[in-house]
């Protein structure tokens, strides 16, 4: 998620400055005021164009320049070309919901958005990326269950099972996002608790006509205040210490909202969050190599140790190495992040 947000502020910052432009800029002109590559620019040309924003590729005087669209060229709906922009790129942060009332709301807003036949200069290509029909038709059904209050009947292959399927009853609570995967927080009959489910492993999803009478004590929102993912569970703290050459990186990558940064030995920094669990919390160590060391728990310490010992193995000797039974926070503790 982290790197899909500094994608789409890169974005938005290139929509900005070609918008600023009456007569459109050249590629080297956009990497001095963007402060990117011009590999980067002609990627993010390429994928904003493709996801419907009002941006013309045209030769002036033998020089190629891009543009926005004027308002002449633009449907005469009353919204500008910065405006469509910023609707097709909250669009494309929104296509794990593809399916629900919302999106489908500002998918209609969006037919309007095309531009008339007669600019045949501007590629409109939809969504981005389309959702699979299983998980569209999933999501449609979470929210009928949501509207009318009832029960649903959902087929789930529980990394905690192995992947194997099980059918159980659940009360639908909300839809969570993150990493642009959907979630479903829900109150499983079963077992009498709540439980958070990766839409990707719903297989399918009946309603019944059992109504659903569970009262949660506080909203489910409530359930991720302190996750850095998905994780949810009693809250604890950690710390962490970064080496000094990526201690300034420590709020651009940060573990958690409201995590609190302070000065360690020698130039480094250890971060300082509340995070429910350990287990990505150790997945956000891990991402920065050698540079990371865990303070405290001594839990998360050494599952993050184990994990490090278990990549290492399969460096051991010229060969492949062979798989070995993992133990500590291994593998299924990454998969039950989620029941």
């Amino acid at each position: 998620m982290k790197n899909n947000r500094r994608l789409l502020v890169r974005q938005w910052q290139l929509v900005q400055v070609l918008n600023a432009s009456r007569i459109g800029l050249r590629v080297d002109q956009l990497r001095e005021r963007t402060a990117s590559s011009r590999a980067t620019v002609y990627r993010d040309l390429t994928l904003l164009q493709e996801a419907g924003v009002p941006i013309e590729r045209q030769t002036v005087n033998g020089e190629v320049r891009y543009r926005m669209l004027r308002p002449s060229e633009l449907p005469g709906i009353g919204l500008t070309a910065l405006q469509i922009s910023a609707l097709r790129l909250a669009r494309t942060e929104l296509e794990p919901l593809s399916g629900t009332g919302l999106v489908s709301e500002l998918d209609a807003l969006l037919a309007r958005c095309r531009p008339p036949e007669k600019q045949p200069s501007f590629h409109f290509a939809g969504r981005a990326t389309e959702a699979t029909p299983d998980r569209s038709e999933v999501l449609k059904g979470i929210e009928r269950a949501l509207n009318s209050r009832c029960r649903a009947r959902i087929e789930y292959r529980a990394a905690s099972r192995g992947g194997k399927s099980s059918v159980l009853l659940v009360e639908p609570l909300l839809v969570s996002v993150a990493n642009g995967a959907p979630y479903l927080r829900a109150y499983c009959v079963e077992r009498d608790a709540e439980r958070t489910y990766k839409l990707a492993r719903i297989t399918s999803l009946q309603l019944t006509k059992d109504a659903a009478t569970y009262a949660p004590a506080e909203p489910p929102a409530r359930a991720f205040d302190h996750s850095v993912k998905v994780w949810s569970g009693k809250p604890g703290v950690v710390q962490v210490r970064l080496d000094p050459e990526v201690a300034w990186l420590a709020n651009e990558y940060p573990l958690v909202r409201g995590q609190r940064v302070e000065a360690a030995a020698e130039g480094g920094v250890t971060v300082v969050a509340t995070v429910s669990g350990i287990v990505e919390a150790m997945r956000w160590v891990l991402s920065w190599g050698g540079a990371a060391e865990v303070v405290e728990p001594s839990e998360l310490r050494e599952a993050t140790r184990a994990e490090l010992l278990q990549a290492l193995a399969k460096y051991e000797g010229p060969g492949v190495a062979k798989a070995k039974r993992r133990t500590g926070a291994g593998r299924q503790n990454k998969l039950s992040q989620v029941s």
